[in-house]
């Protein structure tokens, strides 16, 4: 390994339910992404951020099945969303306006 193992992000672990999951951050191939994620278009920001959701619960729990993942509560959904902006650095940077 390279000096650049570095800079490979650690995942962190959150509780939901009583059970344990790791958030794993994004990778620079998930990078479009996360970019598509902060778009003005309402659909596709919605889109890529379900992808994202999809993406790092299946890391989280790489048995879960496509049926499951579509059935989570969105009720989770600040809860995870706020965990993958800390397991990528992202959750102390200011949120845009308009």
């Amino acid at each position: 390994m390279s000096r650049l193992n570095k800079l490979m992000g650690k995942p962190i672990t959150i509780e939901l339910e009583g059970e344990l999951f790791e958030i794993h951050p994004l990778k620079m191939k998930q990078l479009p992404l996360l970019m598509e994620a902060s778009s003005k278009n309402e659909a596709k920001q919605a889109e890529a951020l379900q992808k994202i959701m999809k993406f790092t619960l299946l890391k989280a729990v790489p048995d879960a099945t496509d049926e499951e993942l579509e059935e989570i509560s969105v009720k989770y959904f600040q809860i995870l969303s706020d965990a993958i902006m800390k397991a990528n650095g992202l959750d102390n940077v200011p949120k845009q306006k308009g």
